[in-house]
């Protein structure tokens, strides 16, 4: 009898002793899945955090492009006046032009600040490609360097459901970013044709490339490998793409870069 009550406590000793290693190994794991947990609230926070930060600084960016597009305005017109003045006088005239580059430079930038800061939203209309590329083009003459040419041709179907002033701007960015991979020569190229449905864009420069490093973050804001760039041009880039429902694909080596922008064609969309 003695034997049995032996017996019977061992095997509650073992049970109990196999019940409490369970919740060791259970309490580790908790405590592991808490630690994980915090780590994961920990970084939400700091996201949100940063969201907030990025979101009162759109705010404030905007609000101050608001303030400055104003006068820039008027700075524009005097400077365009001033040009057709000066057309008798060829170096003040030159001069002139600077003034006309850097206003063009600042619009530009504010643009692209106002788009970063709202978040665009395509508004779709029939557009003419073909248009919006010619409107481009005309923005940046002027500041091409010397013997650097930019031919555009379009193949086919030039109309389709888009938002022209996200679409200008976004021709700009990828302009204004060729332009800056060039040497004095070189050339910039610009093709459009439509391919199963879907209206393909695609900017070409014979520029010094971009690093196989950098090609990873080019389309990251404030991202730029220019001593005086904002990284906000491809970044706004991405975005007009995005707002479009398309795709945005980057081929560069060490001479040359093409950005083919994929846009896709309302199916509702007879206009040819």
């Amino acid at each position: 009898m003695a034997g049995q009550e032996v017996d019977l406590l061992n095997d509650a000793f073992n049970t109990f002793r196999d019940a409490s290693e369970k919740l060791e190994q259970q309490y580790a794991l908790l405590e592991q899945r808490i630690e994980y947990l915090n780590g994961e609230l920990a970084e939400k926070n700091r996201y949100m955090e940063r969201t907030r930060r990025l979101a009162a600084m759109g705010e404030m960016a905007a609000r101050i492009a608001h303030e400055i597009r104003n006068p820039l305005g008027s700075m524009a017109i005097f400077a365009t006046l001033l040009e057709r003045e000066l057309t008798h006088e060829p170096e003040k005239m030159k001069l002139a032009g600077h003034i006309t580059k850097g206003i063009k430079t600042l619009d530009n930038l504010l643009s692209n600040m106002l788009l970063f800061a709202s978040s665009p939203a395509a508004r779709l209309k029939s557009v003419d490609i073909k248009e919006v590329i010619e409107d481009s083009v005309l923005l940046v003459r002027g500041r091409e360097k010397d013997n650097v040419k930019i031919k555009y041709s379009c193949e086919g179907r030039t109309a389709f459901m888009a938002d022209a002033g996200l679409l200008r701007q976004l021709l700009l960015n990828l302009l204004l970013n060729a332009l800056d991979a060039l040497d004095e020569g070189g050339s910039v190229t610009i093709t459009t044709a439509v391919i199963d449905g879907v209206m393909e864009i695609v900017v070409r420069d014979t520029g010094m490339g971009i690093s196989p490093e950098h090609l990873d973050r080019i389309f990251d804001p404030f991202f730029s490998t220019r001593e005086r760039g904002t990284g906000l041009g491809l970044a706004i880039v991405s975005s007009v793409v995005s707002a479009h429902g398309g795709s945005i694909e980057v081929a560069s080596n060490g001479r040359g870069t093409s950005f083919i922008i994929r846009l896709p064609i309302s199916p509702s969309n007879n206009v040819c």
